[in-house]
């Protein structure tokens, strides 16, 4: 009987909880979420830069491994406000061949397009026929060490000039 008791008080007792529960429920409706604002990311306009006549190359290095050496347009880096580090790329061989490319870099999700790449010979860019944008690999060093180098904590710099006192520090690991 002594059982029984306790039960039912048990089971009063509960229900009295979820009485009061859903009457709080119904009574606090949030309707003002922090999220509600953030749109999903979308690329802002850029165009193409003229083909360089007189850069100013900024060097970075990649690793012991790789013969290549790397480049950065100090002139035409610039940082859109949707957050992506546009910039010309110079790889060089050890023989001397150039390839130009114009790149941006989306430091948050680790990113990047190609959107052109350079004919020496005309003095011409060349548009891209992949317009998406692409994970950045792991054996891609030479993408991975700019993002390491210009995206500090995954966040792109503040403008341009920030973006190349950044490249010019950076560490040659």
């Amino acid at each position: 009987m002594k059982l029984s008791r306790y039960g039912l008080a048990v089971a009063g007792l509960l229900l009295a909880l979820n009485a009061q529960a859903s009457e709080y429920s119904k009574s606090f409706n949030n309707t003002n979420y922090a999220l509600d604002d953030v749109q999903p990311w979308a690329e802002g306009k850029f165009s193409i830069p003229d083909y360089p006549a007189a850069p100013d190359w900024v060097g970075f290095y990649v690793g012991p491994e790789v013969a290549n050496k790397y480049f950065a347009d100090s002139k035409s880096m610039t940082v859109g406000e949707d957050g992506v580090i546009r910039l010309i790329l110079r790889v060089q061989s050890p023989s001397g061949a150039e390839n130009l490319s114009v790149e941006g870099i989306q430091c948050a999700e680790g990113t990047y397009r190609s959107y052109a790449f350079g004919d020496s010979i005309n003095k011409r860019w060349i548009e891209s026929m992949r317009a998406d944008w692409r994970k950045i690999a792991y054996d891609d060093k030479a993408r991975r060490t700019l993002r390491e180098d210009l995206c500090v904590e995954k966040t792109a710099p503040k403008s341009a000039e920030q973006a190349v006192k950044l490249l010019r520090a950076a560490p040659w690991r």
